[in-house]
């Protein structure tokens, strides 16, 4: 088993939440079935993110960095 660092792991969380967030909504959505989904225990996931709301927080920051980055793009085309 290879054993990540820390940012890969907060990664692989994130990838994990993000179909379960899409499918359930957040407030719908457990610890406990991100965790099963990034096959890691809800203890490891509260070490690498207080809340779920933190884990929500930084899928939402991510999206909008890119869609910024896109959005200005478009505004660039004739």
């Amino acid at each position: 088993m290879v054993r990540l660092s820390s940012d890969e792991r907060k990664n692989e969380i994130i990838l994990a939440a993000l179909p379960v967030f899409a499918e359930k909504g957040l407030h719908a959505t457990t610890t406990k079935e991100i965790a099963r989904k990034a096959n890691v225990s809800e203890a490891l996931l509260y070490k690498h993110f207080k809340s779920k709301d933190e884990i929500y927080s930084q899928i939402r920051d991510f999206c909008c960095t890119g869609a910024h980055e896109v959005a200005l793009n478009i505004l660039e085309l004739p």
